[in-house]
């Protein structure tokens, strides 16, 4: 009787509760067990934090949402969830979810939120959401998965909003997504993503993508109109990408664009956006949230397009040069009525005038520093004519002056200097030579002959990609011509410039070169490239003093190139310092 009693007091409180609170609350299920609420037809069924390790079986069947987040389930069956047809939203997030069967989630032709964030899953059976004709967000977030889950996904029409965070993708991929025009969300923050093609996005052209999110990826560079196939988009974020520089046209076509974030919080020497072209926001007229700050910008080119669109510009935490080259930025800045706080935190660095380091960009004004001084001018106007005649002089007899000194330095200084103990025949390729394609006739019509001429006891030369053994993976045969020739020979032309590929063989030539501590490259610059379309590698690999020549068509210029690399060839000598790279 006693208990009777205590049942109905407690039933007695509930009901007054639910009367004070005007929510109709079901009964528990069990002591600490899973707890159901709402009306009917919203039931909840709310199973968190209970430790379970499988779906119970014993809940209402009409439940709209069913919450079983923070528990132990590591393996969901096709019968799991067969008795809740109705359900809504699942979430099932922070589990042990490892393994999932390919009908688990067929009756549940009612999903339209299934949240699996936080689980163990690696890869998700084929066809798995095809009955789920409503499922519009779909969390898979902080999971393990390395490629994007396109056979599982492509068949989900209505989905619009796809988070795939913290996962371990290391390649970009939609190839299934034929039926996407209601998917407007793609967040793949924090993933091992390092290269994107220009047709990574190509798939979801036809989708309605107003927000792609790549923050936290190690992408360094972004290839042309990478993002041209959205139509829709508006917000993007690149924050923490590590980008260096941006190509002129990687936001061709878009148009769309409202917001845009490429701030790099990580502050990682030589390795943060440090200049961007000055057409680089021509194709977005409309963007108006621009954030770039905490890069390494030091000025922003003169003329640089500014949407009249926008309204926020966050450049604060960047190294600028305040001097009159940057004046017109300041005057556009003065005249604008574009948001750019914190602008106390945009300070002039120490290349700036002396009077204005350390102080607020607000502070530089060009009228006090950028003001005509005629006596100033006109000296410099005399002392220019005077250099551009001794520069025209010198220009005409430059490839015989070069030589003159090469002689002269031979003459002097010698090949003292510590060498690589083996020779080139020591070798498997006396001399390897890598090049873009589209370079390949001068290749073959005038540095093979050459070298044939000059050094014929080079008989073992990698010419191109021809040398790479068909059993090898492309960038296995890369390192193996490296590995095993005397010496390379890289050359650079305006091709090469945008090819991932060329690059790639730049990046495992200098590696190769600090780990073997041998000046074992030879840079040969087959044209004039200008300053911004040189790859930061091959920038980086000049700053350090290493051996480069430049082919011309001036004879006693050729004359110093073959004289240069004959001398080259002799030796591999040691490095004092290793290539930050």
């Amino acid at each position: 009787m006693a208990g009777s009693t205590v049942v109905q007091i407690l039933n007695a409180l509930m009901a007054l509760s639910y009367c004070v609170g005007h929510w109709e609350q079901a009964p528990s299920l069990s002591p600490l067990t899973c707890s159901t609420s709402g009306l009917d037809g919203s039931l909840q069924a709310h199973c968190s934090h209970l430790n379970l390790s499988t779906v119970p079986q014993n809940l209402p069947d009409n439940l709209s949402k069913l919450d079983l987040s923070y528990n132990n389930i590591a393996t969901i069956t096709n019968v799991s969830f067969a008795s809740y047809g109705k359900i809504e939203i699942l979430l099932l997030q922070w589990n042990t979810v490892n393994q999932i069967e390919g009908k688990s989630f067929e009756s549940l032709q009612a999903l339209q939120v299934l949240d699996l964030s936080g689980n163990n899953i690696s890869r998700l059976p084929d066809a798995l959401f095809h009955n789920n004709i409503h499922l519009t967000i779909l969390d898979l977030s902080n999971n393990r998965l390395t490629e994007i889950p396109n056979n599982a996904l492509g068949s989900i029409r209505a989905l619009k909003n796809i988070f795939l965070s913290h996962n371990v993708i290391t390649n970009i991929s939609f190839s299934q997504f034929s039926s996407c025009e209601h998917l407007s969300e793609i967040d793949i923050t924090s993933n091992e993503i390092t290269h994107l093609w220009q047709d990574s996005f190509a798939n979801l052209r036809d989708c309605s993508i107003n927000n792609l999110i790549l923050a936290y990826n190690n992408l360094s560079q972004l290839p042309q109109e990478l993002f041209s196939h959205f139509r829709h988009l508006q917000y993007l974020n690149l924050n923490n990408t590590n980008l260096l520089t941006f190509d002129m046209r990687t936001f061709m076509g878009n148009y769309t664009i409202k917001q845009m974030w490429i701030n790099n919080e990580l502050l990682l020497q030589d390795n943060v956006l440090t200049l961007f072209d000055k057409n680089l926001f021509t194709d977005t007229p409309n963007l108006t949230h621009l954030y770039l700050h905490t890069n390494h910008l030091t000025m922003i080119s003169a003329d640089t397009y500014m949407a009249p669109t926008l309204v926020r510009l966050d450049i604060s935490h960047n190294p600028f040069t305040c001097d009159c080259s940057l004046a017109w930025f300041r005057n556009w800045l003065y005249t604008t009525n574009v948001d750019t706080s914190p602008s106390n935190e945009t300070l002039c660095a120490q290349t700036s005038f002396k009077q204005l380091v350390n102080l607020p960009l607000q502070a530089f004004d060009p009228d006090d520093f950028c003001g005509i001084d005629a006596p100033l001018i006109s000296g410099l106007i005399f002392g220019g004519a005077i250099l551009s005649l001794l520069g025209v002089l010198i220009y005409r007899k430059r490839w015989w002056l070069n030589y003159k000194i090469f002689l002269l330095k031979l003459c002097v200084l010698g090949y003292k200097q510590q060498e690589e103990d083996l020779e080139a025949d020591d070798y498997e390729y006396q001399l390897n030579i890598m090049c873009h394609d589209n370079d390949d006739d001068w290749v073959h019509g005038v540095l093979r002959p050459e070298l044939e001429e000059r050094m014929p006891h080079l008989q073992r030369v990698a010419y191109g990609d021809e040398a790479f053994r068909a059993t090898m993976y492309y960038i296995d045969a890369v390192h193996h011509v490296i590995e095993n020739s005397y010496k390379t020979v890289l050359l650079i032309s305006n091709h090469c410039a945008d090819d991932a590929w060329f690059i790639t063989k730049v990046r495992v030539a200098l590696e190769h070169v600090n780990e073997t501590g041998l000046d074992k490259v030879i840079l040969v610059f087959l044209e004039d490239i200008s300053d911004e379309r040189l790859p930061y590698l091959v920038r980086l690999f000049l700053s350090r003093d290493r051996p480069n020549l430049l082919w011309t068509e001036d004879q006693d210029g050729q004359n110093l190139f073959w004289a240069y690399l004959e001398k080259c060839m002799r030796t591999n000598p040691q490095i004092n310092h290793a290539l930050p790279i």
